[in-house]
């Protein structure tokens, strides 16, 4: 299929803002939960802490010509940095020809926000507030006026029931295993979950999260990824004999595996309402 010149150039410049977007989003999940400044300073490498030259920090084409090094010292950086460059791009481009403009802006904002918490709550066992706090009444802004097929009362019901879900299966699991099952994050990213994709988005993420997050789960805890819990800072423990690395008892970061069944069914909603509706 041949595209226009307008609708070529406009694919492009998608592709290229989702990569920055996503350079944008490593920075801010390597500096939010240290209470760094995410404006300054300009962008330095995590092993030297020296600043990276503009040219080393051209997203995607930087990491591949350097091939995944630091131009100064040499010391690797982090796979995840081109994941989120190009996986948020490609995102970028496939959500800008699937949606209208509006439409596509808002799942992007919701994705880029899915992918730092993801990061983070991997890395430190938390989701912040200041992004799901702040998100859902984003999210419930766009569903009200730019993404038609969700509403603002989609959103209200899936903020309602988001938060409502989540926080009963922690409070029940609570009473039955006398200790706490699901992070009150959990709670709040399921709220801006449901403020952007309105209540049908919630269950899938619910139910989607829970397949893949089992899955994960027993994976993660069989390479030993339990043994690495958050010390009091939160940085990762590093005492093997503080560790419980029991299956059943290993703390499993579930936001990674929400944000992932979240932001399948902010690219394919409109796919999996056809595909659920023609069963």
């Amino acid at each position: 299929m041949t595209l226009d010149m307008p609708t070529g150039i406009g694919g492009a410049f998608a592709f290229v803002f989702g990569a920055c977007v996503g350079s944008f989003v490593c920075m801010v999940a390597y500096r939010l939960p240290r209470d760094l400044s995410i404006i300054t300073p300009r962008s330095y490498c995590e092993s030297c802490e020296r600043a990276i030259p503009w040219w080393a920090n051209i997203p995607i084409l930087a990491y591949l010509g350097l091939r995944g090094r630091c131009v100064m010292c040499g010391a690797p950086i982090p796979f995840r940095h081109f994941l989120a460059e190009f996986g948020l791009a490609l995102i970028a481009l496939y959500l800008y020809f699937a949606f209208p403009l509006p439409d596509a802006i808002a799942r992007f904002v919701l994705c880029a926000a899915l992918w730092i918490v993801a990061i983070i709550d991997y890395d430190w066992r938390l989701i912040p507030n200041i992004i799901t706090w702040p998100g859902t009444l984003v999210g419930f802004i766009a569903a009200s006026t730019m993404m038609s097929d969700v509403g603002w009362k989609s959103s209200l019901i899936g903020i309602l029931v988001g938060g409502g879900v989540l926080w009963g299966t922690g409070y029940f699991y609570q009473l039955v295993r006398g200790r706490e099952g699901v992070g009150l994050g959990d709670v709040w990213l399921l709220g801006m979950v449901g403020g952007f994709l309105g209540w049908p988005g919630v269950f899938f993420t619910m139910f989607f999260g829970s397949v893949i997050g089992s899955i994960g789960g027993i994976a993660f805890a069989l390479t030993g990824g339990g043994s690495t819990a958050p010390g009091p800072l939160g940085d990762p423990a590093t005492d093997p004999e503080e560790a419980d690395v029991s299956i059943l008892k290993t703390e499993v970061p579930f936001g990674p595996y929400l944000a992932l069944a979240a932001g399948v069914f902010a690219l394919f909603q409109p796919e999996l309402a056809r595909w659920y509706l023609s069963r």
